[in-house]
């Protein structure tokens, strides 16, 4: 997919925690997106920003599953599928070794910018680790 250089239709103060309720400890939901999407598109209906939506975590989720190496959102992050090679684990109860089978996990790695703010937003500073 090519960068367009059209102007974004998005406001230039653009926060990602405006798109929370007001309740800051509640769920941000495909409703919460949707609703979010709405206000800064006042001519698009709700009908027509939840498919925006739908449309663009199928796409995700699409790439993914076809076996694309990842999936990069500038300034957000990059969703990638990890391979798990099969191993040797213990069943902790009876103490017994128990083979697990190798799997695909799905992986998200935050943008530098995006892992700040929510340090800063948790009280953390961004302060860097020891």
């Amino acid at each position: 997919m090519s960068v367009s250089n059209e102007p974004s239709p998005w406001p230039s103060g653009f926060e990602i925690a405006d798109l929370a309720s007001d309740n800051p400890s509640r769920t941000l939901t495909r409703s919460d997106i949707a609703d979010a999407i709405i206000k800064r598109t006042p001519k698009m209906s709700r009908r027509e920003a939840g498919r925006l939506l739908d449309c663009v975590l199928q796409e995700i989720a699409n790439a993914l599953s076809r076996g694309d190496e990842c999936v990069k959102l500038h300034e957000f992050g990059t969703f990638f599928v990890r391979e798990k090679a099969a191993r040797r684990g213990r069943n902790p109860v009876a103490g017994e070794g128990a083979a697990i089978r190798g799997r695909k996990t799905l992986n998200f790695r935050p943008s530098n910018g995006l892992r700040e703010k929510v340090e800063k937003s948790a009280g953390r500073g961004g302060a860097p680790r020891s």
